[in-house]
């Protein structure tokens, strides 16, 4: 699937078109509105405007200053609003809000997302994390709201993030027992960049939670051993940075020394950070792996699916337990050691990836925070593969999940479906359906087998057995 469709989905209103004065808005294919665009490189750039319907427009100076820049740059920006529900305490219903939503977008000269794509408005708000800030602009993954209102003309339009490597050649990274260039960091090293301040209260109550979590990351999987935190401070004295220094110091953490002023003046803006506390992390290149760390660690306190790249196969949590409410999943239980970890991942992967692949779905794994195609009245055709000779048939959206044996999440799953505590053990939960199948106990797992065990869910012709609860516990 096109880039532009998996954000957006396959159709966007049109803003400017005839009879929107009459509140009749035409749809136009989202391939054809934002045929220019380029994901990267040089090109029409897409940026996504998230703006409220419920607050007055002579408050919303933010979106005349856009339209105001979107006129001098054109082509080269495509706009697309996203219009969503301020949380005033309103009582207002769906006819007020729709009303709202097109009062709010008739007359713009660009594109928006339509009122009842629901799941597109909410995946786009979560991967973005859009909690607070709104209206803002985001290009490329970057908010640039603040770009936008100190460059009104667009001179340095589209406001590329200074490259990270460049913004930390030559810093001295300051630690508890050595001090490190940022490029001597070993390669292979994720890197945390924790961004946090210590009048910051909220700072304060994450960085134990951080620390936990990343002494476990270490421990449980031997290719994340040399994990680096590197913390950015947005202290406002050198005696409050001391102090936020010495609250990750437990873990080994490295600090952007208080007198690298511009350093860390400019890191917010590599990295597109927008308030505290952040965190941000990137592989040993500087790639961005996941920019809203903070979230996924309150779900998932342990780091069991760390670094929270997206990813097709990840390890069940009790987030991934609530999805299975509404979502069969498919899932391996297996010890909990790191190779056994790298065993599951390694058979699962060519499955999972092969489904997403075929059903043109975003990765939703471990993220609680995506709702791609998360949508209980919406089924699939999947073709099983090459060499199979099973029809495929229409289904519920699933998830690829490994139960590690001894978490807390695969055992109450295990108790609450009466499975044994036999491992390795492949199975599909269909709560949705209450049915379950199970690969046959001492049948070997590989790559192949995951495949045909799939392929026989996926078509229906799989040895189900109904799912009756048994405890009443969980």
């Amino acid at each position: 699937m096109d880039w532009r469709e998996k954000l957006f989905g396959k159709v966007l209103v049109k803003c400017e078109s005839p009879g929107t004065q009459n509140g009749q808005f035409e749809l136009v294919p989202t391939l054809q509105g934002l045929g220019d665009c380029v994901e990267e490189g040089d090109g029409a750039v897409c940026g996504i405007y998230f703006s409220f319907a419920n607050i007055s427009d002579t408050s919303d100076d933010f979106g005349v200053r856009l339209e105001e820049l979107y006129k001098i740059v054109q082509p080269r920006l495509k706009v697309v609003q996203v219009v969503l529900w301020a949380h005033v305490g309103t009582p207002e219903g769906p006819v007020e809000r729709e009303a709202g939503f097109r009062k709010s977008l008739t007359g713009k000269p660009w594109y928006a997302v339509p009122f009842h794509d629901v799941d597109t408005k909410r995946r786009l708000t979560q991967k973005y994390s859009i909690a607070v800030g709104v209206p803002t602009l985001v290009i490329r993954g970057r908010a640039v709201r603040d770009a936008l209102l100190s460059d009104p003309l667009g001179e340095r339009f589209p406001w590329p993030a200074p490259p990270l490597h460049e913004v930390l050649r030559g810093v001295q990274l300051e630690g508890d027992k050595e001090s490190k260039l940022y490029e001597k960091l070993p390669a292979d090293a994720v890197r945390v960049f924790y961004f946090a301040a210590h009048w910051c209260p909220p700072c304060r109550a994450f960085s134990p939670s951080l620390c936990a979590a990343l002494t476990a990351v270490r421990k449980r999987r031997a290719k994340y051993a040399n994990t680096q935190l590197i913390l950015v401070s947005s202290d406002r004295s050198e005696q409050s940075y001391n102090r936020t220094v010495q609250s990750v110091s437990g873990v080994g953490a490295l600090s952007v020394p208080w007198s690298a002023t511009e350093a860390r003046l400019a890191l917010p803006a590599a990295l597109s950070v927008a308030g505290i506390p952040a965190l941000v992390i990137t592989d040993g290149a500087g790639k961005v792996l996941t920019s809203n760390g903070r979230q996924h660690l309150t779900t998932d306190p342990l780091g069991y699916n760390f670094p929270w790249a997206h990813r097709p196969v990840s390890v069940l949590t009790e987030q991934a337990l609530l999805k299975m409410a509404r979502h069969p999943a498919v899932v391996l239980f297996i010890d909990d050691e790191d190779s056994e970890i790298e065993f599951a991942e390694s058979v699962l992967t060519p499955s999972a990836e092969s489904y997403y692949e075929e059903c043109s779905i975003q990765y939703p794994g471990f993220c609680p925070y995506q709702n791609s195609s998360d949508d209980e009245t919406m089924d699939f055709d999947y073709s099983t593969s090459k060499h199979s000779r099973v029809k495929k048939k229409s289904f519920k959206h699933t998830m690829f999940y490994i139960g590690v044996d001894g978490a807390d999440c695969a055992d109450m799953l295990r108790e609450h479906i009466g499975l044994d505590d036999a491992v390795p053990l492949l199975t599909v939960i269909d709560f949705p359906k209450q049915k379950l199948v199970t690969m046959k106990y001492g049948d070997e797992i590989t790559t192949d087998s995951v495949q045909n065990f799939v392929d026989a869910y996926l078509s229906g012709n799989a040895d189900f057995k109904p799912l009756k609860p048994y405890s009443e516990k969980c």
